[in-house]
């Protein structure tokens, strides 16, 4: 992935003097000429109303442009021939992966770089916080592969002559993807009461300065990631689906909230993610514009949707499986209170690999789940493109903080920005087909 990254950097520097001429020219015709103001100003970027991009940016914040399919389709082959030289596979978009971070480089490079966890660090909190006896010993330490929002690590601890392994996830620095252990603590939390299967959650560390970033401590769930061992036999398959539909239909049901309006989470999610935008962008991004003005003006296909709280990422990345059941349920941080169809529009494609939405879905109903709405299934498509994007330009601003060589952030800030947002586009046009 950093060879990736790196041929991508370096296709960028050598960018053909033809191919920039064509992008500039396409975005003068489509900006057009009239004088517009200026787009709003991006708190990490330096000269960013003169790069490319921007002149197009301003048109779509003034609402010269992107208001119809065409001139949508416009922008996106713009868009697509702005960055074949960089990614010839760019016209295909993305779905592939999170990252995150929150927009927050220093002003000098003079400041101390994160510190990361260590065996002594943790042993020493350990002790002194009453989580371990006072001649525990951290016997190993192992962090991950992967993560591109959480340092996740395995941790062994020798105490009293008994031996335990636990999961420690650690906030990277700049709190990607706008989250923190420190809120989905409470969540696991609140997934054990409902019975909702979820590695324990043992205790936290929200104080961010002792080691770059707060850190919780839950407990090893026995499993394997279910990407890694998805099912061929159909007897197998129909377990994972309705093991997959009991869970989420348990989580829907529980908390649910009658009467809330959903509309009112994800408006301000919009805001957020809008506000994350202005602080994080380093270069125009015109489809990010058209991404989120487009889930604002469409936000009354939830209405009357029902409110409940959402994983906000379940796949089988975030599963342990376990003799055909779910083991444990990960990686609660993009965790909120809002419409269960997200859930149901991220599981199905994973269901469909299977061949097991039906199963599902029966099983999903009978456990006390929602029904599938398809216009709300095609906004929350837009939204997690969106969502992702905004995630990717904040772990770019993580990358460039002092002392941080995360081969995930590199990726993830380099090669999945354009991607989603051409993908923003191809989202947008399924949702509108999806009214015909």
């Amino acid at each position: 992935m950093a060879t990736t990254a790196l041929g991508y950097q370096i296709a960028r520097m050598d960018y053909p003097a033809d191919a920039l001429a064509r992008a500039s020219a396409a975005e003068a015709a489509l900006a057009g000429s009239a004088a517009l103001p200026p787009a709003r100003p991006r708190a990490a970027a330096r000269g960013w109303e003169t790069m490319p991009g921007a002149g197009l940016c301003a048109a779509i914040e003034a609402g010269a442009i992107g208001e119809d399919p065409a001139s949508l389709r416009r922008i996106r082959e713009m868009l697509v021939d702005y960055h074949s030289p960089m990614d010839p596979v760019i016209d295909a978009g993305t779905r592939a992966t999170y990252a995150g971070g929150r927009g927050d480089a220093r002003a000098t490079q003079d400041e101390p770089a994160p510190a990361e966890l260590s065996v002594p660090l943790l042993q020493d909190w350990l002790r002194s916080r009453g989580h371990a006896g006072p001649e525990a010993t951290v016997t190993g330490l192992k962090r991950l592969m992967g993560g591109y929002s959480k340092a996740t690590y395995i941790a062994t601890v020798l105490d009293g002559g008994k031996e335990a392994r636990f999961v420690i996830r650690k906030d990277s620095p700049g709190l990607p993807t706008g989250s923190s252990v420190t809120s989905e603590f409470p969540v696991l939390q609140e997934m054990v009461g409902i019975g909702v299967p979820v590695p324990a959650p043992l205790w936290i560390e929200p104080d961010a300065a002792l080691c770059s970033g707060a850190f919780m401590g839950v407990s090893f769930a026995d499993g394997t990631p279910a990407n890694q061992i998805v099912p061929s036999d159909l007897d197998v398959r129909r377990q994972w689906a309705r093991s997959t539909a009991e869970v989420l239909g348990r989580l829907h049901a529980r908390t649910a909230l009658p009467g809330a309006d959903v509309r009112e989470p994800v408006a301000a999610e919009i805001d957020a993610l809008e506000a994350r935008m202005l602080e994080r962008e380093r270069a125009p991004h015109p489809g990010l514009l058209v991404g989120l003005r487009w889930l604002r003006r469409n936000i009354d296909r939830l209405a009357g949707r029902p409110a409940c709280r959402i994983h906000g990422d379940v796949g089988y990345h975030n599963m342990l499986m376990d003799d055909g059941r779910i083991a444990a349920l990960l990686d609660w941080e993009f965790s909120r209170i809002g419409d269960p169809v997200e859930d149901l529009a991220s599981i199905k494609p994973f269901m469909d690999q299977i061949d097991s939405w039906d199963e599902f879905y029966a099983t999903y109903q009978a456990a006390g789940g929602f029904t599938v709405d398809r216009r709300a299934e095609a906004y929350f498509t837009v939204w997690q493109e969106t969502r992702n994007m905004v995630a990717c330009l904040g772990s770019l601003n993580s990358l460039l903080l002092p002392g941080v060589f995360e081969v995930p952030l590199t990726v993830a800030g380099t090669i999945y920005i354009p991607k989603y947002e051409i993908a923003i586009f191809d989202a947008i046009a399924n949702a509108e087909s999806s009214d015909e």
